[in-house]
């Protein structure tokens, strides 16, 4: 592995005299991962819109480039069209294209252990005329979505899952129709969350989306979040806190508000939130316990430093580290080291210690590379890639196991 943007820099002047701040930030980031004393965060709710280069802490320039042993620790060769989703425990959900004319897709799980494939599912829970759509799981329960593709009906549905199988029945969590989206939806230990939101073309457009949880044994869902208009991004669960991006301030305009939610409170407190300038839409968002980790996909003009394509760690009122290149996955961190996924490779930043590295993709895989499999705080980071064999052909799928 080898570091490939920049080649190794020093730390500039500029950095120097950043450090302490850049230190700071990492430093509460970690003091609050893995915290059960969650605290609510003061915040103004005003759109933060930075003009201030001082408020700007760019790990491009300012950090180091070096080789931190970012070795795959555990690597499996896996069916091709396999696709795998990680959010804790020692079991990924997979989606898998079995060669054969009965069965479209089939859903499974990799134990991220000892590289097992399981088959779970093989048959929709609906019958013949619907499909396999979306599939995620935790420590305690596996969840998936099916999809009547000619009424475009979906159905949410789950399932209390333990040492790579299945037990009970399976419950049905949600459904819509063709003016309803499938939701974007997470797993973390027995619970599922999900986003109920509008299609921006249907019928119902103009309707509220909501976030619901439900966890193995509740008699229904709860709802957790609602948003006048669609939530940006996909939830995320990091350390017992659910990163939410609903529309805020909407007499005003468009805003997003990244929103951090203590799940482990009766009412489920906001902790924290930092409302992005007017029209900036994030592209991912998790908290650690400390500060927002999120990225943006698109350049914004007017919308100051913060409207800049790339990823960020902050909270209200910075400073914030800036990753400058384009996000193309979900942000995973280990205490102060964030992974994020640009269109061709895998990066680490680490704001403590002002240091960069990369993550080198398998050998013959397309054009992407690697695609992170694990989300939010990991111990275990998973990725996965489709490689091809010596013709050009593709011919399956490398899963690998960093530990951080």
């Amino acid at each position: 592995m080898a570091w490939c943007d920049r080649g190794h820099k020093g730390i500039t002047r500029r950095g120097f005299a950043l450090g302490a701040a850049a230190a700071g930030t990492a430093a509460a980031v970690l003091s609050g991962c893995g915290s059960e004393d969650k605290k609510v965060k003061p915040t103004s709710g005003e759109p933060q819109v930075v003009e201030d280069s001082s408020q700007i802490i760019d790990a491009l320039e300012e950090f180091e480039g070096k080789d931190t042993g970012l070795n795959p620790v555990k690597i499996w060769n896996l069916p091709l069209g396999t696709v795998l989703f990680h959010s804790d425990g020692s079991w990924a959900a997979a989606m898998m294209a079995p060669e054969s004319a009965q069965h479209v897709n089939t859903l499974g799980a990799l134990s991220v252990i000892d590289g097992s494939l399981v088959t779970l599912k093989e048959d929709p829970t609906l019958g013949r005329t619907y499909g396999f759509f979306d599939v995620r799981c935790g420590s305690g329960v596996y969840a998936w979505i099916e999809i009547d593709y000619a009424t475009r009906i979906w159905v949410l549905l789950a399932q209390q899952f333990s040492g790579g199988a299945l037990s009970g029945e399976p419950v049905q969590l949600d459904t819509g129709d063709k003016n309803w989206e499938p939701p974007l939806f997470t797993c973390t230990g027995p619970t599922v969350i999900w986003q109920k939101m509008p299609l921006a073309s249907g019928d119902r457009r103009s309707s509220d989306s909501h976030c619901y949880r439900w966890s193995v044994g509740d008699a229904k869902e709860t709802e957790v979040w609602k948003s006048t208009g669609r939530f940006a991004t996909p939830p995320r669960v990091s350390n017992g806190i659910l990163t939410l991006t609903p529309r805020v301030r909407n007499e005003e305009g468009t805003y997003y508000g990244l929103t951090a939610v203590d799940l482990q409170s009766p009412n489920n407190t906001k902790l924290d939130q930092l409302v992005l300038p007017a029209s900036v839409r994030p592209f991912e968002a998790v908290y650690t316990g400390e500060v927002f980790a999120f990225s943006i996909e698109a350049s914004y003009d007017s919308a100051g430093s913060l409207g800049k394509m790339g990823t960020f760690v902050g909270r209200e009122g910075g400073p914030y580290v800036y990753f400058s290149r384009e996000p193309a996955a979900q942000i995973a961190y280990s205490g102060t080291r964030y992974l994020v996924k640009t269109q061709s490779a895998h990066y680490m930043f680490d704001p403590a210690n002002q240091l960069l590295d990369s993550i080198s993709s398998p050998d013959r895989s397309l054009g992407f590379g690697d695609y992170p499999a694990s989300e939010g705080s990991v111990s275990t980071f998973v990725t996965y890639a489709t490689v091809r064999d010596a013709k050009g052909i593709p011919s399956g799928v490398v899963a690998r196991t960093f530990e951080l």
